[in-house]
């Protein structure tokens, strides 16, 4: 195991996990926050609409410029590795919701994954407009062979939140800067293909993407993912995650990652987490990623292995 995935000092068991230690929300977020909301109050929504879209462009920008400076350190500090991994995931972050530690995360788990030899696909359900799937498909590519990548989304944004995405007593779904409504986080599959094999030329051949939702989709191509190393859930909502990792937990190989985007973001989310482990009966080490998502690894006790591999071949 890489130290990347060593570092045990940063794993918070599931029945001592804090949503401070999970999802430190840096001091502009906390301001911006209240601010936004306030304004959601004021102003009329064909005002707010375009003006929290700009706004939040510029907040985009202004971190990615900071991230820059990371980047250029580790080229100054010559560090190979980690020049490379800042410089792929500085080139994605335009087109990704997932914060720079999020990327930072996944491309670890991805490269931890490689390096270990752990067979399997690489997975990710919720695309969005594709910035983290190009990172994983930058990982996967470097294999030999390539690794599969599925993607799975709707190209439609996310559904309806359900009663289970409300925390009791509170009329969110989270700690959202704005409320997700229907259709939230949407990035199309033309955008998306656009991106993977015009702007950053994967080959076809590696690269399946599914539209549909999730209870339709990841029940009907379960046999044919076969193996997975890397089982990334972006689905946010309560519904969304739980069926991910009900069709596809039993997929990922004794060892393989497991990362979900929004768990400590949205309550729904972390509902569907816990109570899938109580389902189960496991009890993993949480890793957090800075911004709210966590990973694990799958138990690889052999009376905890993938259970199925023989009918996938």
């Amino acid at each position: 195991m890489s130290d990347t995935m060593r570092a045990t000092s940063d794993a918070l068991a599931p029945a001592y996990l804090d949503d401070d230690a999970v999802c430190p929300r840096n001091p502009l977020v906390r301001a911006l926050k209240p601010a936004l909301a306030s304004l959601r109050t004021i102003l009329p929504q064909r005002i707010y609409a375009p003006l929290y879209a700009v706004l939040f462009s510029a907040y985009k920008a202004v971190l990615r410029q900071l991230y820059l400076k990371n980047v250029v350190a580790r080229w100054l500090g010559r560090d190979p590795a980690g020049y490379s991994r800042a410089k792929r995931v500085y080139s994605v972050m335009p087109y990704s919701l997932v914060g720079a530690s999020g990327l930072e995360a996944t491309f670890d788990a991805a490269s931890d994954l490689i390096a270990r030899g752990v067979p399997g696909s690489f997975v990710e359900c919720g695309v969005a407009r594709g910035g983290c799937a190009a990172l994983m498909a930058t990982v996967a590519a470097e294999d030999s062979p390539p690794r599969k990548l599925w993607l799975f989304d709707s190209f439609e944004g996310l559904p309806d939140p359900t009663p289970e995405d409300y925390k009791e007593g509170r009329k969110s779904t989270g700690s959202h800067i704005r409320p997700l409504v229907r259709g939230s986080c949407l990035g199309t599959r033309h955008e998306v293909e656009r991106l993977l094999f015009s702007r950053f030329k994967f080959t076809r051949r590696f690269i399946s993407l599914v539209q549909g939702w999730f209870q339709d989709t990841l029940p009907a191509h379960r046999k044919r993912i076969g193996q997975i190393a890397l089982l990334r859930i972006d689905g946010d909502w309560y519904e969304s995650t739980i069926c991910c990792l009900d069709s596809l937990y039993d997929n990922v190989s004794a060892g393989g990652a497991i990362v979900i985007d929004d768990y400590g973001v949205c309550y729904g989310c972390k509902k569907a987490v816990h109570e899938f482990f109580a389902k189960r009966g496991i009890h993993p080490h949480l890793i957090p990623d800075g911004r709210g998502g966590i990973r694990f690894l799958k138990d690889s006790r052999p009376e905890c292995a993938y259970a199925s591999q023989i009918s996938w071949r």
